[in-house]
């Protein structure tokens, strides 16, 4: 019998995950309140020494950081079963959508933390129980990706809402990244990781040095981390052609262009008739019957993924340091502060243009309409992306008596980030002709000098002396061409967050259980973003254009008790713990719109006998929208605030009465899909928008029963309502919105959409400083065209109702020399339910794939530990369970044409194992002293994940053959870690 590796390793799980009981399930309910419990405070609370009462604090130590085999902050939470849908973005998602790519407003394809689902904007992200700078054009996420690993003591995630604490945003939850304060002696790490299908070397080291002296402690550090670049063409893109898999050959069909190019026989656009393709050369004198007549409508093609990078190469820089001192027996000072610099360089293959030869072009071909559409292969695009974060704080505590002290604390952090990219020059927003827009520096490559009567657009042109562009030569165009053609954007960013606490905590009396703690405490913040753009792709001249400032101040007073009913020391039978808390948090804003909230928490515990904990908490949270959402100033840049129109981009069912067609591509009553004219108002939507209010409540159970020594199971029951829910229609998004629209005549999203509106309303828009014209091939277009308007916009959706379970389970012992440990923690959410608008039926949304971020219903991670003398080992399984694509997802039908599918279609469950092996190699003594060497595998077995054709291709994106919100096409990967602690 042959010995099966992977047979062997499916079977152990499953033994653990059955040991390990609560059917490997979620998180054990620690609170990090140990042995120096007093002298710290734990997330959750503002009391020192306090537990969190009636909540889950889940907590990952230095050492679980380390034993995970993760190089980054963002790897290591991307993981974890209560994070859902990938937060903000992945380091595998380069295209993607406004949100979640560095394409659109995430400038720096940063990553984000979406606890329980809800997205970034409602989970709460501190470092060290501070705020720091946001990311994102639209600063709707805090960028853990530059949080150095080595600086990393703790990272506590509080699982329930707690604005009562914290403020706005902790409606998910909150995760606090604690850096160190304490360290003896010197650290070194060295890490070297590799992908095993190509692609992609990653490099790490840091050093960490602390040293402690009478009443203080010093900590200082050093990271670096490059990883280098993965091209699509290195995994399972097929350059999106997926017919090898049962689906579509999307090029095909949507990358209706070609290095020779194609000429159409209707209007030219990416999914546009054929009749004919150019032949390889020169492309001049060129007539009708030198061309080669397309069969069936297809002609040249290209593959949408060549030279584009589905990871990009980064490089990153970090220090930090910490410093605390008791000065006298009453006062103690801590300063600390981190800066960190990371650069990224994206390749974003060649673009793809399609237009019309003007008659004036000397390449013009008589007898023929000249609606073309090419490959431009002659300068790659790129993204050069950079950011620098920087953050520092100080506080004093003055110990007032033996069981009150007072607090200041200050804390600034800064994030700038920047964005350079080439474009192509298809669009003018700045110079005008007349009241009109200015012909793009396209149109003029292509129009060539007007030498008889040229009108004024053509006069425009002839004075910038452009030399013509030929789309119909394959031999290498001129560097003045290429600059023509290929322009630029510039783009920074900078955020900043100026925060001051005052508070106070102490002992109010004493009753039968023991102390009744209280904390109370003013809490102020100043906020500010600003950037500046330098870009020529939309203009003919470069362009310098200041964004609108946005800053606001919000003021907080805070209180909180804690309430030792019964603990130890008045225990009596069938009652060996009772615990209450109370928290309440006033907040005011005085930003576009002006925010101000009351939020109360309660929470309890109670224990009949020692080691049996039920527990529950109830409390109101809420989410301030950002500050970028409710500016609605001009912003001409991808992502950013601006009003546009499309022939091409927006497409329905050819039979639908729903909305207008417009004969672009596609033939309206007939099959397939048709073009409708669509305008999208995007960006800000001004100081319309409410805060997100949330109602949570929890029951769990604590059970660590004395008769079965380290044995820890938690189960936990969440329940939340948020009304005024912040959404926003997104690029990623919209394709699978507009296909659920369709599909069943309404949408979450309804009012958004506002199909065939009033001529006036249109024309209000095309008058908006915002508006920046036709995107893309086709005609201009007048009111009375445009058939849908497309609110891009925030908006205060109605109400999300879900609710879920968190199970956990830890149980450790001996066997023999060996320590051997079980774990098993994941997350079900049993449902989520949108109401799109006040009054209408809830819309289950649970499990299906939609582009909108919607969770799974199951995710966890099980695995086992061992440690034997200087051996140790850990193996786990990471589980993303099954769920649908209902509307949006492609087949194709028996001709290959893509066809939406008329029933849902399964997505499989994703399984993938980690094994980390270490070896302490003090044993062999001398220079090894003090030494470590870790092997670390992750997707052991290189499991591709589930594939899913969702057709982004529609829309303009490269077709991805696979979920990035749920699951990465990056496959294993190896890596060894060498430490040395002198």
């Amino acid at each position: 019998m042959t010995f099966d590796l992977r047979r062997c390793v499916l079977s152990t799980a499953s033994v653990i995950a059955l040991t390990a009981t609560a059917p490997s399930l979620a998180q054990v309910a620690e609170t990090a309140a140990d042995e120096t419990a007093e002298e710290i405070v734990v997330t959750g609370t503002n009391i020192r020494g306090a537990e969190v009462i009636g909540s889950v604090v889940q907590s990952l130590d230095a050492e679980d950081v380390l034993k995970s085999g993760k190089a980054t902050v963002a790897d290591l939470v991307r993981e974890l079963p209560v994070n859902f849908a990938g937060g903000v973005a992945s380091s595998d998602n380069s295209r993607g959508g406004q949100d979640t790519s560095s394409a659109g407003s995430n400038l720096t394809g940063g990553s984000g933390i979406n606890l329980r689902g809800l997205g970034a904007l409602s989970t709460l992200v501190l470092v060290n129980g501070r705020r720091v700078a946001v990311s994102g054009q639209f600063g709707d996420f805090v960028d853990i990706s530059n949080i150095p690993v080595a600086a990393i003591e703790r990272i506590e995630i509080l699982q329930d809402g707690a604005s009562a604490v914290y403020g706005s945003d902790a409606v998910g939850g909150v995760v606090n990244i604690i850096l160190k304060k304490k360290q003896d002696g010197l650290t070194l790490l060295g890490r070297v990781g590799s992908l095993t299908e190509g692609g992609e070397m990653e490099y790490q080291g840091s050093a960490t040095w602390g040293t402690s002296w009478g009443g203080g402690n010093l900590v200082v550090g050093y990271e670096y981390n490059r990883r280098e670049n993965v091209l699509a063409s290195e995994r399972d893109f097929n350059g999106g052609d997926f017919s090898d898999r049962g689906g579509v050959n999307w090029p095909r069909y949507t990358s209706r262009a070609g290095r020779a190019a194609n000429i159409f026989a209707g209007n030219a656009a990416f999914n546009g008739a054929v009749g004919f393709t150019v032949p390889q050369g020169p492309g001049t004198g060129l007539t009708v019957a030198q061309l080669t007549p397309a069969v069936g409508g297809f002609g040249n093609s290209f593959d949408p993924w060549e030279n584009v990078d589905i990871l990009p190469e980064m490089e990153r820089h970090s220090v930090f340091g910490s410093i605390e001192h008791d000065v006298s027996e009453q006062l103690s000072v801590h300063a600390g502060g981190r800066y960190t610099k990371r650069d990224g360089l994206y390749n974003m293959g060649f673009p793809a243009f399609y237009g019309t030869l003007p008659a004036t072009n000397p390449a013009f071909i008589p007898g023929n309409a000249n609606n073309f559409g090419v490959l431009i292969d002659d300068q790659q695009l790129i993204r050069d992306v950079g950011v620098e974060a920087m953050a520092f704080e100080a506080s004093a505590r003055y110990e007032l008596s033996d069981s009150w002290g007072i607090e200041a604390i200050g804390s600034y952090s800064r994030e700038k980030q920047s964005r350079y990219s080439t474009l192509m020059r298809d669009t003018n927003v700045v110079e005008r002709v007349g009241t009109a827009a200015a012909p793009s520096s396209i149109a003029c490559s292509l129009q060539g000098t007007v030498t008889t009567a040229p009108n004024a657009a053509q006069a425009f042109c002839n004075a910038r002396a452009y030399q013509a562009w030929n789309p119909y030569s394959t031999q290498p165009l001129s560097a003045q061409v290429v600059s023509q053609l290929i322009g630029y954007e510039d783009l920074t960013f900078t955020s900043r967050v100026l925060q001051g606490t005052l508070k106070t905590d102490g002992t109010l009396f004493t009753i039968g259980g023991g102390d009744v703690k209280v904390a109370a405490g003013i809490d102020w913040r100043r906020e500010k973003i600003d950037g500046e753009l330098d870009f020529n792709f939309r203009s003919i001249n470069p362009t310098v254009v200041p964004y609108g400032a946005t800053e606001q101040d919000v003021f907080a007073a805070f209180g909180e008790v804690a309430v030792p009913f019964v603990s130890e020391e008045n225990a009596r039978p069938g009652l060996a713990r009772l615990d209450f808390s109370a928290a309440v948090r006033y907040e005011k804003s005085n930003d576009l719109s002006g925010f101000e909230t009351t939020d109360p928490k309660f929470g309890l515990r109670f224990a009949p006998v020692e080691g049996f904990n039920l527990r529950g908490s109830w409390g109101t949270s809420f989410h301030a929208p950002p500050m970028r959402f409710q500016y609605s100033g001009p912003q001409p840049v991808p992502g950013g605030n601006a009003i546009f129109y499309a022939n091409a981009f927006y497409t329905a069912p050819c039979n639908t009465n729903l909305v207008q067609l417009n004969g672009f591509t596609g033939t309206p009553g007939g099959a397939g899909n048709c073009t409708f004219t669509g305008m999208v108002v995007s960006g800000g939507a001004g100081p319309t928008l409410r805060p997100e209010k949330a109602t949570t409540w929890s029951l769990g159970l604590d059970l660590e029963p004395p008769v079965i020594p380290n044995l820890k199971i938690g189960i936990n029951y969440f329940n939340m309502e948020i009304e005024d829910r912040l959404v926003r229609i997104t690029s990623g998004t919209l394709a699978g919105i507009l296909a659920n629209y369709f599909a069943t005549g309404s949408s979450p999203y309804i009012n958004n959409l506002d199909f065939n509106p009033d001529d006036a309303l249109v024309q209000s828009l095309f008058n908006d400083p915002r508006f920046t014209g036709l995107s893309g091939p086709g005609p201009t277009r007048t009111a009375s065209q445009v058939a849908a308007i497309i609110y891009a916009t925030q908006t205060n959706l109605a109400t999300l109702k879900m609710d879920g379970i968190d199970l956990s389970a830890r149980y450790s012992f001996a066997a023999g020399d060996a320590d051997i440990g079980l774990f098993g923690n994941g997350t079900l959410i049993t449902s989520y339910n949108i109401q799109g608008t006040p009054g209408a039926a809830f819309q289950k949304k649970l499990g299906l794939y939609e582009s909108t971020g919607n969770p799974v219903s199951f995710k966890a991670k099980v695995g086992a530990s061992v440690d034997i003398g200087g051996f140790s080992g850990v193996l786990s399984l990471n589980h993303v369970g099954p769920y649908k694509c209902a509307t949006g997802c492609y087949l194709p039908s028996a001709t290959g044409a893509p066809v939406l599918s008329a029933q849902p279609i399964p997505i499989k469950a994703w399984n993938t194992f980690d094994l980390q092996l270490g070896y302490d190699l003090s044993s062999m003594g001398g220079a090894l002293d003090g030494s470590r060497i870790a092997v670390s595998v992750n997707n052991l077995f290189n499991e591709e994940p589930p594939y899913i054709d969702t057709g982004r291709i529609a829309n303009g994106n490269a077709p991805e053959p696979y979920d990035a919100a749920n699951a990465s096409i990056i496959g294993r990967q190896v890596a060894l870690t060498l430490t040395k602690t002198f």
